[in-house]
């Protein structure tokens, strides 16, 4: 079972932040997982929300600032344990951190709305610039009309589906949406990883990683059960043997 990096080692360091990144390749991580987003002059950024009031407590959008205003504003303000100013990263330099240790790679694309227009290609082409980068990525969206751009500019690249407020009866739809886009992965929200529901995933053909995972007891339990991977905030929550493996 993977042990995915959630925003990097974002339970100890501020979510997003080359420090999280950092930190959670020193902890052993190999899988990661961050959110893309795109800025006015066209930089790819790594950062969660579209706009900075939760993080920078400044309500301003990313779509709607340059890189060098952005990269003004501490991300970490909002992180209790640790307040040191970071910067939103971009999206090349995240790579420069975790690339290198990395065996697997959640890019998750921020384009409700298609807040980004582009952003597909420009993904696409930055995954195809790093030696070895594509093999290593899947692309996931929670904007189901980017999944389906992705997929008709690509055949090759790996997707994963996320459904929106996605409960049991919704899963068969989901299911086609998924098989749709010849999507490799499924991934699915804790309050919903019961055996049940992983095998009738697991038998429609998909890998299944369930978010956001921070018990210990939640992952031994989906361990049990046959989920591929999860997404936590504590790579290691499961101490040295799941960061193997």
């Amino acid at each position: 079972m993977k042990i995915i990096a959630h925003r990097g080692a974002s339970g100890y360091a501020p979510e997003n932040t080359i420090k999280a990144f950092r930190l959670a390749v020193e902890m052993g991580a190999r899988d990661f997982e961050f959110d893309v987003h795109r800025t006015r002059d066209g930089i790819l950024v790594v950062h969660h929300d579209f706009d900075l009031k939760r993080t920078a407590g400044r309500g301003v959008k990313i779509a709607d600032l340059d890189y060098a205003e952005l990269k003004k504003l501490n991300v970490a303000a909002h992180f209790k344990q640790d307040k040191a100013a970071q910067q939103i990263p971009r999206l090349d330099e995240v790579i420069d951190v975790i690339g290198p240790a990395a065996e697997w790679l959640n890019f998750e694309v921020k384009n409700e709305g298609n807040a980004y227009p582009g952003i597909e290609e420009a993904l696409l082409a930055f995954l195809e610039s790093r030696p070895g980068l594509f093999e290593k990525a899947v692309v996931s969206s929670f904007d189901h009309p980017t999944l389906k751009r992705f997929r008709e500019l690509s055949p090759l690249l790996k997707v994963a589906y996320l459904g929106h407020n996605l409960n049991t009866l919704l899963l068969r739809t989901a299911l086609r949406k998924a098989a749709a886009i010849k999507a490799v992965n499924f991934h699915l929200p804790l309050r919903l990883a019961f055996k049940m529901n992983v095998s009738r995933i697991k038998s429609a053909g998909f890998k299944v990683c369930v978010y956001t995972v921070n018990e210990k007891k939640d992952a031994l339990r989906l361990a049990t059960i046959g989920v591929d991977g999860i997404f936590t905030n504590f790579p290691d929550i499961l101490g040295k043997w799941t960061l193997k493996g």
